[in-house]
């Protein structure tokens, strides 16, 4: 009788040592296989030999069946599977939504598990970008009209036809931006990305040889602002060709540049399986360039000497960004789909810098025989000048991608940046002008710098990889 209550109890000592335990994420495991099931499950029965081992439901004893496991015989557990304590959570920003064994499994070193750190908690996005700045504004640079009339663009009828300046549409750039970092724990990672948009501008050019009577007329226009006297002023231009007078070429352009480069920091704000919200903060460099060049030459088809003059002007800033960022990212998972939307302020220092030269240049016979450092639309104005503003630029990044295997997604997306308070060269050109200085030599002077705005927009096309 004594062996036999020693018997059972040792049976209900071992029986007891089976039950199911309670896992992380209030899920549940049976013993024996604490990678699956829940309660009230009937699982296979390993066997010792040809003997079944039950690990669950326990048996009744006295009614002799089993029983499904009750919630108040579960013990705590730690997590059990590929993940360890390190990724308990599994629905971790570095877990893309599928459980830390969906980034590959296995073990952490003695690093990993010391900050906390999945198997797969990096990234890697390379997308191309095609981008459209807004128009630039300038004065009328070049003109056009016929045999005959005024070269000015206005006050004058008939007016003559702009042909380069006012409007500056650059068209579509190609671009590249680029983005990398890594999860340093569950909830703190660490990236940076750079930005890049391809020259955008255009150019025109034109010959007025002035062979035939319908050949039409091209200057350079200015608004004429005499010194000694101001009621004299009005629209007019140099002439660059015209029938029976003179003959040349002109030559102009414009184009814009913009890189930046960023280091960033971005911190879990709240998260479930399927989404997320973090919030970004970090360091900010952009670098805006724009520059607009003309050149012309003309002749008087009536001096024996073969005598012309070149007159080249040149605008040029740089817009040299240094501040913080700040702003969230947000991410919707839906199956192979997923939503992201950026949303940053960049604030800081604006160094601004224009530079303006011209050069009015006299050759006899194809040979220089004069230099000054005055031109059509620029005089005593010129140099270089600096200035520090305090700016901010607004960004808007919204993404669509599909996972089209592990770790890999296409994507497309819409991107906008606003700068506010940059200095651009058509800005900077005044165009009301005393024809007096022209072709002298002149002591430059200081000048204002004329701030404005831009912006650039457009979509991109990539790829992203989780590593």
């Amino acid at each position: 009788m004594n062996m036999k209550l020693r018997g059972m109890t040792l049976a209900a000592l071992l029986l007891s040592a089976s039950t199911s335990a309670q896992a992380d994420e209030n899920e549940y495991a049976h013993a024996g296989d604490l990678s699956q099931g829940f309660v009230g499950d009937t699982l296979s029965m390993p066997t010792k030999g040809a003997v079944p081992m039950r690990s669950a439901p326990i048996r009744n004893a006295s009614a002799n069946q089993y029983n499904p496991i009750a919630v108040g015989d579960l013990q705590p557990v730690g997590f059990v599977g590929d993940c360890d304590s390190g990724c308990s959570s599994c629905d971790s920003p570095s877990c893309d939504g599928y459980g830390c064994d969906s980034m590959g499994g296995g073990k952490r070193n003695g690093l990993q598990s010391l900050l906390n750190l999945c198997d797969k908690d990096g990234w890697m996005r390379a997308e191309g970008m095609l981008m459209f700045h807004k128009n630039r504004v300038a004065p009328p640079l070049v003109s056009s009209s016929d045999p005959g009339t005024a070269l000015g663009v206005s006050g004058v009828l008939p007016a003559a036809t702009v042909e380069f300046g006012e409007e500056l549409d650059g068209g579509l750039s190609g671009g590249f931006r680029g983005d990398f970092g890594r999860y340093l724990t569950d909830h703190f990672g660490v990236g940076g990305r750079v930005l890049w948009v391809g020259e955008n501008g255009d150019s025109y050019s034109a010959t007025g040889d002035q062979n035939s009577a319908t050949d039409r007329q091209l200057g350079r226009p200015y608004f004429f602002i005499p010194t000694l006297n101001a009621n004299l002023a009005g629209e007019d231009a140099e002439i660059v060709s015209a029938l029976g007078s003179f003959t040349g070429s002109v030559n102009a352009e414009f184009e814009t540049e913009l890189v930046m480069a960023e280091a960033y920091a971005r911190l879990t704000f709240c998260k479930n399986k399927s989404s997320r919200v973090e919030m970004i903060g970090g360091y900010t460099h952009a670098s805006l360039d724009d520059m607009v060049r003309i050149m012309s030459t003309t002749a008087d088809v009536n001096d024996p000497t073969l005598q012309s003059t070149e007159f080249s002007s040149m605008f040029e800033t740089e817009n040299r960004f240094n501040g913080g960022q700040i702003g969230f990212d947000s991410l919707i998972t839906r199956g192979n789909w997923s939503v992201r939307a950026l949303t940053k302020v960049h604030l800081g220092n604006m160094d601004q810098t224009v530079n303006i030269a011209g050069q009015t240049t006299d050759l006899l016979a194809g040979n220089v025989v004069g230099v000054q450092n005055s031109s059509i639309l620029v005089s005593e104005e010129q140099g270089e000048q600096t200035n520090d503003v305090f700016t901010f630029i607004p960004e808007m990044d919204f993404t669509l991608g599909y996972r089209f295997r592990d770790h890999v997604s296409f994507t497309v997306g819409y991107t906008f940046l606003y700068f506010d308070n940059v200095a651009l060269a058509g800005q900077q050109i005044n165009r009301f002008q005393d024809t007096d200085d022209l072709g002298q030599n002149v002591t430059p002077v200081a000048f204002d710098i004329v701030e404005g705005s831009h912006w650039v927009q457009g979509i991109s096309l990539g790829a992203s990889i989780d590593y």
